[in-house]
């Protein structure tokens, strides 16, 4: 007797008849999409690599010398400056293209309710994010170089090498961009029914180690302002992300929630 292969997923027609080699290889053909979506973005980064280095070094001209350049100390620090710069770049290029990709293969498992989610989820994770990085770049980079090329006065001369100041501004713009995804975070978690806003504002004197301690590995640099400049948005995400579980949370208990999921599904 022939054994009907079952449906990876739970939902009728569609995706949800396919079966688990039939998804391995929608999950081959769309990471092919999103590598290939990367490629192409880190090529058009090299392209305007120019473009790309000035925008990094503006903060650095602006607060502290608008002479100021970078040195290279071997023949081949360019050329890997330049690939972690075109990089960088084709992940933020290919981004669109890789959450469009995932969350493609992801949708056919999802509840109907759990799709309605999905639209204002991505929009909420790229705002998130370019809200950090854009602050990170505006705000945090300007005050950090300031503040550590004018430390020792007179008695230092500096001179930047290419791939630290880059390893430096990029870790900085990243990080803080992903560090602000917190109250996504914490919403996600809610939904999971795995947090409650109740828990969250009990764990509040926690949370303001734990943002520090954050802060402090985003941070490249161990003086105080950067950390704090890094701290200071995620407390108040922090406090986002208890109003997104509050609105997002399953209501009753988390007992009650299990044992009766049929009125806590959207």
């Amino acid at each position: 007797m022939a054994v009907e292969a079952k449906p990876l997923f739970g939902s009728e027609g569609g995706a949800g008849d396919m079966t688990l080699l039939e998804h391995l290889k929608e999950l081959r053909n769309r990471v092919i999409v999103a590598a290939v979506a990367l490629l192409l973005g880190t090529l058009v980064s090299f392209y305007f690599w120019e473009t790309i280095v000035g925008w990094l070094l503006m903060p650095a001209r602006d607060k502290y010398d608008p002479n100021f350049g970078l040195a290279v100390f071997g023949p081949t620090e360019t050329i890997g400056v330049l690939f972690k710069v075109g990089l960088y770049g084709g992940m933020i290029i290919a981004s669109p293209v890789v959450i469009y990709e995932l969350l493609a293969f992801i949708v056919p498992g999802l509840t109907p309710g759990e799709r309605k989610l999905l639209l204002p989820g991505l929009f909420g994770v790229a705002l998130f994010l370019l809200a950090g990085m854009a602050f990170a770049y505006w705000i945090i980079l300007p005050a950090s170089l300031g503040f550590l090329l004018d430390f020792g006065g007179d008695n230092f001369n500096p001179v930047i090498g290419a791939k630290q100041y880059m390893d430096f501004a990029l870790r900085i713009i990243f990080w803080v961009g992903v560090s602000f995804e917190l109250p996504m975070v914490i919403a996600l978690a809610a939904k999971l029914r795995l947090v409650r806003a109740r828990q969250l504002i009990h764990f509040w004197r926690y949370a303001i180690i734990i943002i520090f301690i954050i802060a402090a590995v985003v941070t490249p640099t161990p003086d105080p302002l950067t950390q704090t400049l890094v701290a200071g948005p995620l407390l108040g995400l922090y406090v986002l992300g208890v109003l997104f579980a509050w609105a997002l949370q399953p209501k009753g208990k988390p007992a009650e929630a299990a044992a009766n999921p049929e009125e806590t599904t959207p």
